[in-house]
């Protein structure tokens, strides 16, 4: 199914995760190490804090109807660049959609904590999610990376345990059950020892 952006956006169910997300006391934020986990050079992104609106159109909708805006449309030479959302309608943007020419979504960022940091970063093929990276600890520093195959299913978790921005552990999923865990010993990047998982035994 491919996903499209709509006003509609999955609001309820997003909002619940930040409403839940913001009784939890949370660390200071950091900013991503450059040529760490999600870096991306010259991409503009919430995250890296280099979104720009100079020379573009923003268009300002009010989803809840309590005349405020807590939906911004952000289109150059009539296409959609990016929408912006306030997920917990306090007047400052949540969320971010990317979207391509169809408007069919590219990536989608949340902040879950509501404190001005990206926590979450889904990636999508042709509509379908296929990656999310996310900061467990709310610092903006991603530490999980989770891979989906074209239909949906989990395939593989990657965790970064010492928090050090490399990758030291991956997990395997079969019909979204663990198989076998990989393990980096030795601190190149790669797995060096690998556990079978009870399931797979």
């Amino acid at each position: 199914m491919t996903t499209r952006y709509s006003t509609s956006w999955s609001l309820c169910a997003a909002a619940a995760l930040v409403l839940l997300a913001a009784g939890c006391s949370t660390p200071s934020g950091q900013e991503q190490e450059e040529g760490g986990l999600g870096f991306v050079p010259n991409l503009e992104r919430a995250r890296f804090k280099n979104l720009k609106t100079s020379g573009l159109e923003v268009s300002p909708l009010d989803l809840n109807g309590d005349e405020k805006p807590d939906q911004w449309k952000v289109t150059a030479g009539g296409r959609v660049v990016r929408v912006e959302r306030d997920l917990n309608f306090d007047g400052v943007p949540d969320a971010y959609l990317y979207v391509n020419d169809a408007d069919v979504v590219l990536e989608e960022e949340m902040d879950l904590d509501v404190d001005g940091i990206i926590d979450v970063v889904n990636y999508y093929n042709s509509g379908v999610l296929t990656r999310k990276e996310m900061s467990v600890d709310f610092t903006g520093t991603i530490s999980i990376v989770k891979y989906y195959d074209t239909n949906g299913k989990l395939t593989r978790i990657e965790r970064d345990l010492d928090n050090n921005s490399r990758i030291d552990t991956w997990e395997y999923y079969q019909d979204d059950v663990k198989i076998r865990t990989g393990r980096d010993i030795s601190g190149d990047g790669t797995p060096d020892v690998f556990e079978e998982a009870e399931t797979a035994k």
